[in-house]
């Protein structure tokens, strides 16, 4: 610890009158979310998140403004706000005195609070009725554990300091990252009166509740979920949409029978917007947009880029979204009669994630390779920033520049990246270059900024980040490319290849290139040390280097089954031959390994494996066991992404030329 601290007191004074960034500088950035307008377009709520220092924590809070900007304040420490039909009053989740979810209704004239529930379960999601009468909202059923063993000799009245029951594992999906150790049961809906009181459950056993609750009407619930609760299938692929009668409880499944359907999104007429795959066969694929109206349904979209976000209805023949596509969010239109679809805002390059939408003004965050996201607004003018929560912080830093790149791999696969570029960067001289590897594998890098790779790029750093096939936001084929087929030669070859295309500028030293990334950006970077050692040394976060191993310990079990084209006791050649650990005698590069204790997305074995086995071949290594964190070197505690930073920073230090 005593080698890091001297080495970020030496980078800070280094980067004071505004050189470069500062690592210091992160314990001030905020992260701006969600902002939700209010019926009549008056007001927004957000969710505003920053770091409590003192505690290691990060801390969200729900805000308020006005739709222009201005009156910015705190409005209730709780989270997931919804506003009311009449906007007179917003309903949120927060703990009770017995840390467990329930719901308050804050008013906004007198600013008064009230709990509503006093549920026995957590309250997780929920919705407001149209006439704000009622409140609907999902929390977990347990189901009964049926067998206990009865343990002889216990008297009534005697205290026993006895171990505590065994969990029994009926289910494959028992554990969660991020929670740990899940209780087998469902979540079901309930009905509670806006003004409090007792609640009543109207769904019943065989419905898991998913996501995106919301009346259709004054009598009727349409929402996500899950009713064939298949224990071999990821339960993302057993999503479907349902309505459910308040009073008669009546289910109905309105999305096709065959398929893969989430995200439904009613409209003031009783139209409902939703997406979806007609098949559960696939790797990765494009949900498309389909509508319902009355008894017909129809698919409005096909050959999408990516998957839509939230949709939203700006009336009743129209809907907007974002999507992905090609190193950008973009929002769309589309005319749900002619199917048009349409870019509202024309070759838009950056970042807008929308969020509500009131008339035709669209409420979101927009965020650049500068700047993380703030809050904004589309109108008639453009994007219209109402906030800089960060603009002091990151004001006083002179940024490198964000340069796309478009190039081929060795197949001729067209391929999007970036770099960016030291302050004061200068083309004749010749940098250190760092090579990053995004995660997913079924993900998308975009120009945004990114505060640990403007920090590399400060302290003299070229930053390159690519989106290798299997990649979203470049359509299905592009994507689905890898399935069967992950790690393999074709993401190699784009990786290299996009290397190979900066280094042909001039500006690198190429005998001080490093590699990194985390989860499936840790996988990639194992696989491309154990077939290319150009690297001087490489840093794989929380990656899979045994598939065989892996599948038994992870909590997505049912996901690693389908990578593959048949199990490993049927022919173990895919599992092994896409494993990282298996080309361990191939590794000459000095490879750093970095893990959260608590990760059971990629386990922590899964990194010791291959660290045991470099050390056993020669190779140099070091095992950093992150405490305090699940999937992630630095997610959960803000003190950990100082040192996921200084680790790597001190380890390509260590090797500064190959």
């Amino acid at each position: 610890m005593k080698k890091y601290l001297s080495l970020l007191a030496l980078i800070t004074s280094t980067y004071i009158n505004g050189l470069g960034l500062n690592p210091a500088g992160y314990w001030d950035i905020q992260n701006i979310t969600n902002p939700k307008v209010s019926p009549d377009g008056e007001k927004v709520l957000f969710s505003k998140r920053y770091i409590d220092k003192i505690n290691d924590s990060f801390i969200t809070e729900t805000w308020l403004m006005d739709s222009n900007g201005e009156n910015k304040r705190l409005f209730t420490d709780g989270s997931n706000a919804k506003w009311s039909p009449d906007g007179k009053k917003v309903a949120f989740t927060k703990d009770d005195d017995n840390e467990r979810s329930q719901l308050f209704v804050k008013f906004l004239i007198g600013d008064s609070e009230t709990k509503i529930t006093n549920s026995d379960k957590p309250i997780e999601d929920f919705a407001w009725s149209k006439n704000g009468t009622f409140i609907a909202y999902s929390a977990f059923n347990e189901y009964e554990d049926d067998w206990v063993i009865e343990i002889p000799g216990e008297k009534e009245g005697e205290t026993y300091n006895w171990t505590e029951d065994p969990t029994v594992v009926t289910t494959m999906h028992w554990r969660a990252d991020g929670s740990g150790e899940q209780n087998a049961g469902e979540d079901h809906l309930y009905v509670v009166s806006s003004e409090g009181g007792a609640a009543a459950k109207i769904s019943t056993w065989g419905l898991d509740y998913q996501s995106s609750l919301a009346w259709l009407d004054d009598e009727t619930l349409v929402f996500q979920a899950n009713d064939s609760l298949d224990d071999l299938q990821s339960p993302w692929k057993q999503s479907a949409i349902f309505t459910l009668g308040v009073n008669s409880k009546k289910l109905s499944k309105v999305s096709p029978t065959e398929g893969v359907y989430n995200s439904p999104k009613a409209s003031s007429e009783g139209k409902i917007a939703f997406l979806g795959h007609p098949s559960k066969d696939y790797s990765y694929v494009a949900f498309d947009v389909y509508v319902k109206d009355g008894e017909a349904t129809k698919k409005l979209t096909s050959s999408l880029s990516a998957t839509p976000r939230e949709l939203f209805w700006l009336n009743d023949k129209e809907l907007a979204f974002s999507i992905d596509d090609h190193g950008a969010s973009k929002v769309m239109l589309l005319d749900i009669l002619s199917g048009k679809l349409s870019e509202k805002i024309s070759n838009f390059e950056e970042q807008f994630y929308l969020s509500s939408v009131h008339n035709n003004h669209l409420f979101g965050t927009y965020a650049n390779a500068k700047r993380p996201a703030e809050l904004s607004v589309i109108d008639g003018r453009g994007i219209n920033k109402l906030s800089s929560f960060n603009e002091v912080a990151l004001g006083q830093y002179e940024l490198g520049n964000t340069i796309e790149i478009n190039y081929k791999s060795p197949d001729g696969m067209d391929i999007q990246g970036w770099y960016i570029t030291p302050p004061n960067f200068d083309k004749t001289k010749k940098y250190p270059l760092i090579l990053v590897i995004h995660g997913g594998p079924h993900s998308m890098y975009r120009n945004q900024f990114n505060y640990l790779w403007h920090q590399f790029a400060s302290d003299g750093y070229v930053v390159l980040y690519t989106n290798p096939r299997g990649s979203t936001g470049y359509g299905s084929a592009f994507a689905n490319i890898i399935d069967n087929d992950y790690p393999g030669m074709g993401d190699l070859s784009d990786l290299l290849a996009g290397v190979d295309h900066v280094t042909n500028e001039g500006f690198i030293d190429e005998s001080r290139m490093y590699v990194q990334g985390c989860s499936g950006g840790g996988v990639l970077t194992a696989w491309v040390v154990g077939h290319d050692d150009r690297f001087a040394a490489a840093a794989s976060l929380c990656p899979v280097t045994n598939w065989i191993s892996m599948v038994g310990t992870t909590d997505i079990p049912a996901w690693t089954f389908k990578w593959f084209d048949v199990p490993f006791w049927e022919d173990p050649t895919n599992w092994l031959d896409r494993s990282p650990i298996m080309r361990t005698g191939y590794i000459k590069t000095p490879t750093l390994f970095m893990t959260g204790v608590l990760d059971i997305r990629t386990p922590m074995p899964q990194t010791e494996e291959m660290y045991v086995a470099l050390k056993e071949v020669g190779v140099d290594t070091v095992l950093v066991r992150m405490n305090g964190e699940w999937h992630g070197t630095g997610r959960r505690k803000p003190t950990n992404w100082f040192r996921t930073y200084g680790y790597l920073t001190e380890w390509y230090e260590k090797y500064p030329s190959k």
